[in-house]
């Protein structure tokens, strides 16, 4: 148990793993001092209190209203709206122009099959809580992500309507957990632009005033809600999602001005808090940033379509957002894993850079969010070398610091593990640092883990972290093409008085990428180095041991030579687009530590002379 707080998050030694580092350290002298990193006696308690008093507050202050939400002259309270007229033209980009999305998932839907969070239902009754169902099942009918799925099916309209009015017919109250402020939003979200097809005339030509009626009480009750319950435990990006479907709620909806007010209040408080000066969000999640821009590009061309001026620097906020997106991509489009990243539809990417609306800013390092983009030719190295967020803003937080992904012209060669849509069990596996291209002592996480724990409103989400490195350090040179990173982190300097430092090389012709882990210090036993290979690459052991031959799928190879440490092949997992688990191979250089100052070069360099 990894630090004593996780689950067999970084698995043991394998056999072959154990004899390396026992024939390594065969002639070692001496003893040094093992993990003497405390354990924290009451983890989720001291947690909580370290949290942001603002997030505490807020959590407090929603328990203590359940009570209130759910009684019925609170739901009188929220008002009534008639039947009347959006106040946007559906002809406009945000409803003409839907995000791809999971059309087998839709044509599923269509034969009947609902499968959310890896169960599957078939014609589930009723549709919001049949029996059996997961809380995570629920939370995907709840958030009505599945109307994008049954749209990118091209399923007919009326099918559409009549699981919307199913659902809002089963929901005409409040409930803690489908009324939660992230579920609620996203709900809002989908609907409102969703309304081109749910509220217009159906396939035969003719309107349904009644649905039409229940479909826009149902929205402004749940927006009146939401802008009365903000920030109703939400922080960070969870938070900036749903003010921003508030606001498309008051640009929307007929008497949504006071909505919209609400709204701009909050995001005008939440916007500069959230992204740093370089661009990039305080949570350090490329999937997530994202998904911000995709909410903040949707909000723009709501508030077109509503002819109202755009909040002061929206556009700007998303040219910069889309530039650092295009920073954190792959050739294939595929975003680095880091941080709760997971393997996307590379479309998504496309049609956000695309709908972006500006020109983006080539940029090859966010300093302040703490990524480095290292490219020469067609060889491109992306680096996470930032300090974990701080409490509160730490639940997509991976312990992967110093790990890099490698591809060469779009073609995936050393990855991390990525990031699981729904399993928790899989997401904590994940966001040790053994699932990550870096540099592991003991078998010790560089940053300590907390386990999930139940949300507010219902479910559960991924523990924060409890110690981490509070000093990562990143220096760049360039001279002639050739680029130079010297990296460090203190994540190991509480636990076993041990700083690693990581530097990388590539050369101008992108055929040579060499570089050099140190790990300073007094403590410590043991030291494993971890390059994952991505599904699709091909890999054999040569040279005793002290060398490996690569194959990448579209047929270069490349090898890897090491010094310092005994090279060993193992089995690793790498998570693939929807949840499914692919079996590959990880390169782990294997040694003791012996010295104060241990040293551990490789090279990965192009076969067949250069080209």
């Amino acid at each position: 148990m990894a630090d004593g707080l996780t689950r067999e998050a970084n698995p043991e030694p394998n056999d072959a793993e154990r004899a390396a580092i026992h024939r390594a350290g065969a002639q070692r002298h001496g003893t040094r001092p093992g993990n003497q990193r405390p354990h924290l006696v009451w983890p989720r308690l001291q947690m909580m209190f370290a949290e942001p008093a603002g997030l505490i507050l807020s959590q407090a202050r929603r328990k203590i209203l359940q009570p209130l939400y759910r009684s019925g002259p609170y739901r009188l309270s929220l008002g009534r709206v008639g039947p009347g007229d959006f106040l946007t033209a559906f002809d406009a980009a945000p409803f003409s122009t839907p995000w791809p999305a999971d059309s087998q998932a839709g044509q599923a839907m269509l034969a009947g099959e609902f499968r959310f969070a890896g169960e599957t239902i078939r014609e589930p009754r009723p549709l919001s809580r049949p029996t059996g169902a997961t809380a995570a099942w629920r939370e995907g009918i709840d958030r009505f992500d599945w109307l994008n799925d049954l749209r990118a099916a091209h399923a007919p309209q009326a099918v559409a309507v009549e699981l919307t009015r199913r659902w809002l017919g089963e929901n005409l109250r409040y409930r803690e957990d489908s009324w939660r402020g992230d579920i609620l939003a996203a709900r809002l979200r989908n609907l409102l632009l969703n309304c081109g097809t749910l509220a217009t005339t159906d396939d035969a030509g003719s309107a349904d005033p009644g649905f039409r009626a229940l479909l826009m009480g149902s929205l402004y009750r749940q927006a009146a809600h939401l802008a009365r319950a903000l920030p109703d435990g939400l922080y960070g990006a969870a938070l900036l999602e749903a003010v921003i479907a508030l606001m498309l709620a008051g640009l929307m909806l007929p008497r949504g001005e006071r909505l919209l007010v609400k709204g701009r209040k909050l995001f005008g408080r939440e916007l500069p808090r959230q992204l740093l000066a370089d661009g990039g969000h305080v949570e350090r999640s490329p999937q997530l940033m994202l998904e911000l821009l995709i909410r903040l590009i949707d909000l723009r061309d709501v508030f077109a379509a509503a002819r109202r001026p755009l909040p002061d620097s929206l556009q700007i906020t998303i040219e910069t957002m889309a530039s650092v997106v295009l920073m954190l991509c792959h050739g294939d489009g595929q975003l680095a894993r880091f941080n709760d990243t997971a393997e996307i539809d590379s479309r998504l990417v496309e049609a956000a850079l695309r709908r972006s609306g500006g020109k983006l800013r080539p940029l090859n390092q966010l300093p302040l969010t703490g990524f480095q983009r290292m490219e020469c030719a067609r060889t491109l190295v992306l680096v996470d070398c930032g300090a974990p967020p701080r409490h509160g803003l730490d639940t997509h937080a991976h312990a992967g610091t110093l790990a890099f992904e490698m591809s060469i012209d779009g073609d995936p060669l050393i990855v991390n593990c990525g990031a699981h849509p729904w399993s928790k069990e899989w997401q904590q596996v994940q966001r040790t640092s053994a699932a990550h291209s870096t540099l592991i002592v003991d078998n010790v996480n560089s940053s300590m883990l907390l386990p999930p724990k139940k949300a507010f409103g219902g479910g559960i989400r991924m523990g924060g972290i409890a110690l981490k490195p509070d000093i990562v350090t990143s220096r760049r040179e360039e001279t002639n093409g050739q680029i130079w990173l010297d990296l460090s982190h203190n994540g190991y300097e509480e636990g076993f008085g041990l700083i690693h430092r990581r530097r990388l090389y590539l050369s101008a012709n992108g055929e040579d990428f060499m570089g050099e882990d140190q790990l300073v210090g007094k403590g410590g036993n043991s030291f494993a180095l971890r390059f994952h290979l991505h599904p699709g690459v091909q890999v054999s052991i040569t040279q005793n041991g002290q060398a490996a031959l690569l194959k990448l799928a579209k047929g270069s190879f490349w090898r890897m030579r090491v010094q310092g440490g005994e090279l060993a092949l193992a089995e690793s997992a790498a998570i693939g687009a929807g949840g499914k688990v692919r079996r590959t191979q990880q390169l782990v250089v294997l040694g003791t530590i012996e010295s104060d100052k241990t040293e551990v070069k490789w090279l990965i360099q192009r076969e067949g002379g250069r080209r």
